[in-house]
C-alpha cells in the first residue's frame, strides 16, 4: 500500500501567480491492476472531493481534472491498494485561474516538499 498525504494551498509553488487549479496524473507500472483513492480535506470545510479510480497495464494513465485549490491549506491524500514499490507514477500540474500551467510536481518533488 503507498500513501501520499500533502498540504496543499495556493501558494504550494511559492509563485507571484497562485494556484487554483491542480491536475492529477496517474500512471501505473505493473502487471496487476491497483485501486486509487484521491481525496481532499479541509480543517474547516469538511471534505472537498473524492475520486475512486482503477488503473493497470491496460487502462493506461489516468487524469483527474480540475482539483480546486484555495488559500486556505487542505491536505490531499493519494492511496492505492498495491504493496509493489514503485508501482506508481504521480504527476500534479498546478494551474492559475487563467488555465496557465505554472509548474509540474512529480513523485519525487512531493517527498522533498514533505520533508
Amino acid at each position: 500500500m503507498a500513501a501520499y498525504v500533502l498540504e496543499i494551498n495556493e501558494n504550494l509553488l511559492q509563485t507571484v501567480v497562485p494556484v487554483r487549479y491542480m491536475d492529477i496524473e496517474l500512471s501505473f507500472v505493473g502487471n496487476d491492476d491497483v485501486d486509487i483513492f484521491v481525496g481532499g480535506i479541509s480543517y474547516t470545510r469538511g471534505e472537498l472531493y473524492r475520486y475512486l479510480c482503477r488503473i493497470g497495464a491496460d487502462t493506461g494513465n489516468h487524469i483527474i481534472h480540475n482539483l480546486a485549490v484555495s488559500s486556505e491549506p487542505c491536505e490531499l491524500r493519494i492511496i492505492s491498494n498495491s504493496s509493489t514499490p514503485s508501482h506508481l507514477v504521480i504527476r500534479m500540474y498546478c494551474r492559475s485561474d487563467q488555465g496557465q500551467t505554472l509548474g509540474i510536481l512529480s513523485e519525487h518533488q512531493m517527498i522533498k516538499l514533505a520533508d
